[in-house]
């Protein structure tokens, strides 16, 4: 069958995660990928790297792409990737305000050479605001959109981020990925390109579907309180984790967990996800233990425990988990109907059946490393192919394929190759 995004054109300028991730998710559907990288390569080679400049990092997320590797310093160079767009359909470019004009790739620029370009820009705070021209990362993101304090996570005193997760990195490649195909849609109605904007930041803040909604007529007050109780304590030098102690609602959220996390039984680990009374209720029972409080339709549906109260109840449930297996418990937990999941490693995902029998887990040929075993796109469509079937491309692996489209003669490519234009494509020059 053929791939939705099928013969879409995309000149990649992005690097690290987010507009990767994006890229790929677009290679997935079909679309050609023209990946641009400097003469040193993305920088996410040289985080893991297993051999000459291919990387774990980079491999992970720019799976089904072309690369090749050009100095956007040159006049030459610039031609080059204005040449490669006169034909594309999407740019996708993450860089600070500012640079893009630089380098010549501009959205003004380049819609002026081809009006019907999707031009997607990608930042880490935005293109206004006090941080626009800022350098940013996930963990600097997580820290500033309340990520981190919501995560309440902390070491050594101080809250610490999902930072081997990244879901703002990982966010913004599937909002630029959403937003490329929407108007890719728009243009088959209009025939009229457009710019795209996204960041980092954004991002972040907009799959805080919880903790950033704020009610006003419920909220407002509590939270100019907390903001006055904070400022105060930070004027006075207190910790993080003391003024974690002023906010409110701390007795509930101490209760709700023991129905939503990890417990230690006799060999391992198990998880299990209440998220109503129903199922509190059935782990409860299951386990044998004592708490009133789940026995309504809406929770609490008791007076408010103390945080003795709490803390006894919560060794309650650990003692009880030590008592089975994993296994054990799996199975009580299913007969019961109580959300739960054995807490597996990395190592075990890439064989456990719920991954192989559903086609989760493939195996792709680099041309480097050899064999890669990674996860498939999340999609499957009834009408139309998704998926991969190649790696991620050694660096500047497809140079003369992808000048040679342009029409670029054999000694054009010798000539930009000796003055340092362009990577040359062989494994030997790497």
């Amino acid at each position: 069958m053929a791939r939705p995004l099928d013969g879409i054109v995309v000149v990649d300028l992005t690097e690290y995660v987010a507009g990767p991730y994006g890229t790929m998710m677009l290679a997935d559907m079909g679309a050609e990928i023209l990946k641009v990288e400097p003469f040193e390569g993305d920088h996410w080679r040289r985080q893991q790297p297993v051999e000459g400049r291919e990387s774990r990092y980079y491999i992970g997320v720019n799976r089904g792409k072309k690369s090749i590797a050009l100095r956007l310093d040159t006049p030459e160079g610039r031609e080059i990737v204005h040449d490669l767009v006169r034909t594309a359909d999407v740019v996708v470019v993450n860089y600070r305000p500012g640079l893009a004009e630089k380098f010549g790739v501009d959205y003004d620029t380049l819609a002026a050479i081809n009006p019907r370009l999707i031009y997607c820009a990608i930042s880490a705070f935005g293109d206004r605001g006090p941080y626009s021209g800022r350098p940013g990362f996930d963990l600097l993101v997580q820290a500033m959109t309340g990520m981190m304090d919501f995560e309440r996570k902390i070491d050594r005193g101080v809250p610490v981020g999902v930072s081997t997760f990244a879901p703002a990195d990982l966010s913004t490649g599937m909002f630029s990925a959403y937003a490329i195909v929407s108007a890719l849609f728009q243009r088959e109605r209009t025939g009229v390109g457009q710019r795209i904007d996204t960041s980092l930041f954004a991002s972040a803040l907009a799959i805080q579907y919880r903790p950033l909604l704020s009610i006003e007529g419920l909220d407002a007050e509590k939270r100019a309180m907390i903001l006055e109780t904070v400022t105060a304590a930070r004027e006075h030098h207190a910790s993080y984790e003391d003024m974690l102690a002023f906010r409110t609602g701390m007795g509930l959220g101490r209760a709700v967990a023991k129905y939503y996390r990890v417990y230690q039984t006799a060999d391992s680990l198990v998880c299990v996800a209440c998220l109503n009374n129903r199922q509190r209720r059935n782990l409860r029972d299951a386990l044998g233990v004592h708490d009133p409080m789940v026995d309504g339709a809406v929770y609490p549906n008791h007076p408010a425990l103390t945080e003795d109260d709490h803390e006894e109840m919560m060794k309650n449930y650990e003692r009880a988990f030590l008592t089975k297996t994993t296994a054990e418990w799996l199975a009580v937990f299913e007969s019961v109907d109580v959300p739960c999941v054995p807490v597996l490693l990395n190592e075990e995902v890439f064989d456990h059946p719920q991954a192989t029998e559903n086609g989760l887990i493939m195996t792709l040929e680099h041309p480097v490393v050899g064999p890669i075993r990674q996860p498939v796109t999340p999609i499957r469509m009834s009408n139309a192919e998704t998926g991969q079937r190649s790696a991620a491309p050694a660096f500047s692996a497809n140079e003369r394929e992808i000048l040679q489209r342009l029409g670029y003669s054999d000694e054009r490519i010798a000539a930009l190759e000796a003055a340092g234009v362009v990577q040359p494509s062989s494994l030997e020059d790497r």
